[in-house]
């Protein structure tokens, strides 16, 4: 049997932890942004280092500095969604500084998804929005809109807290 992505959750939050651990990212205020359909992808990509050998004359490759990742998340509109408002907003703002919760909830649904229960399996991540912008009207898409997150730390797997 496989998984799929089906029931996954995304929660928001309007500022950074002061720590990328669990206690950090469980002191920030979530907010769940409704309407899901493309959810950020987490996690960390390498630049390549090539290191020249004259004896050998061949580079070698080592890793190098690590960089979170920037993706596309995608939503269909929900009107006074707070959390759609939420990211918008830091779309909109100077610095756009937020975090991310990614759940798969084991709860009841009650239409927005199934609710994150204690000891459920979260990632966090934390970086900055920018460049929201409204899906292109057309016969094969729905009104909505795209946002792009930077993730700037590793990404955090843990729990829902009690």
């Amino acid at each position: 049997m496989s998984d799929n992505f089906i029931g996954r959750t995304i929660y928001v939050a309007e500022s950074a932890p002061a720590t990328n651990d669990t206690t950090g990212f469980e002191a920030l205020t979530w907010v769940q942004v409704k309407g899901a359909q493309v959810m950020p992808q987490l996690g960390v990509t390498h630049s390549n280092i090539d290191v020249d050998d004259l004896g050998t004359g061949f580079s070698s490759g080592v890793k190098g500095m690590g960089s979170g990742r920037e993706s596309t998340l995608q939503f269909r509109t929900i009107a006074s969604d707070a959390g759609q408002e939420d990211v918008l907003g830091l779309a909109a703002d100077q610095d756009g500084i937020g975090a991310v919760k990614i759940c798969k909830g084991t709860g009841t649904d009650s239409g927005d998804g199934p609710a994150v229960q204690t000891g459920d399996v979260v990632e966090y991540a934390h970086g900055y929005f920018h460049s929201a912008e409204p899906n292109t009207p057309d016969g094969s898409s729905h009104e909505g809109w795209t946002v792009t997150f930077k993730q700037n730390a590793a990404t955090i797997t843990g729990v829902e807290p009690s």
